[in-house]
């Protein structure tokens, strides 16, 4: 899957905001320990996700300057 850079960014971007709200929501919204319980699951989500776009990302790049790289030298 590729995706252009602007695109990346911005699902990026939206996920960043998605934990932000989500940290704010835990230290002044929450008023029951299943709601915490709830937040702090959504909370590892994002972050997990986010992990794995910065993963895929690298390790897209990593491909890319094989190809770069290799392809050329068969002799």
């Amino acid at each position: 899957m590729n995706l252009d850079l602007n695109t990346l960014d911005a699902i990026k971007h939206f996920i960043n905001k998605q934990i932000k709200q989500v940290k704010e929501d835990i230290v002044y919204g929450i008023d029951t320990i299943d709601n915490l319980k709830y937040a702090k699951g959504k909370l590892s989500g994002l972050e997990t996700l986010l992990q794995d776009l910065k993963d895929l990302q690298r390790n897209e790049e990593n491909v890319d300057d094989d190809n770069t790289n290799g392809s050329f030298n068969r002799d």
